[in-house]
């Protein structure tokens, strides 16, 4: 049968309307899942001392390795289909489900670590804080300070300073040059003449450090705590 002019180009604009849409929805599955790797980081003893998991999907993985002191190992994950959750394994709900928590990775961050915070009035007891942990934002030879109390901060290293405001955004520290001492003082962005906290550092450019920072136990002591997570390039995970 002979097939006239406008049917051949109503079927050539039917195949690239199809061929399109396959396309587009190739890109958009790609962009809503996509599988990477996750590591936690726990900012108390509490709380690594928990039974805490990891929600994927309808998979459930626990966290064994969680320790204040160095992050965990790698947990591979799919990002975007449907949020990831940290799961309270050592509590449940009335409907004898255990209480989690959301974590929300943004899209670009390209090797995310998750904080681990105590919160009360969750019923997981948890909330988290995602950063990210590539060292192409987070140099070698840097410190990043993450300001967990409720007072903004000001740092004195060396002959400059630098805020640390009080929403647990991470600042950072870039030094560069040699292996060197540096001193370290903190204050109140109120009451500057009261320090806070003051040592002397070392400098190495093959370390990165990532520095929590606390209020003492006691509520009528000034002096700030500081947790101190170092990271070595010359030494493999």
């Amino acid at each position: 049968m002979m097939i006239t002019i406008p049917q051949i180009k109503f079927r050539i604009r039917w195949f690239s309307s199809v061929f399109v849409t396959f396309l587009l929805t190739a890109f958009s599955l790609g962009a809503v899942a996509h599988a990477a790797s996750i590591r936690f980081l726990p900012l108390s003893e509490e709380i690594a001392e928990r039974k805490i998991g990891l929600q994927d999907g309808s998979r459930l993985t626990s966290l064994v390795d969680i320790n204040v002191r160095k992050r965990t190992k790698a947990y591979a994950c799919k990002f975007g289909a449907k949020p990831l959750a940290l799961v309270a394994l050592d509590r449940e709900r009335p409907n004898g489900k255990p209480s989690a928590v959301e974590i929300v990775v943004p899209p670009a961050m390209k090797s995310p670590l998750v904080l681990i915070l105590e919160s009360p009035d969750h019923p997981s007891g948890m909330r988290t804080i995602v950063i990210e942990d590539d060292s192409g934002d987070f140099l070698w030879g840097s410190l990043r300070f993450i300001n967990t109390t409720e007072k903004p901060l000001v740092i004195r290293y060396e002959n400059s300073t630098k805020a640390i405001p009080a929403q647990l955004k991470p600042i950072d520290v870039v030094l560069a040059g040699e292996a060197r001492n540096i001193g370290i003082q903190f204050f109140s962005e109120a009451d500057p003449n009261t320090i806070l906290y003051s040592a002397v550092w070392e400098h190495d450019p093959n370390l990165r450090k990532l520095v929590l920072i606390t209020g003492q136990a006691d509520p009528s002591r000034k002096e700030l705590k500081l947790g101190i997570i170092p990271q070595d390039r010359r030494v493999k995970d």
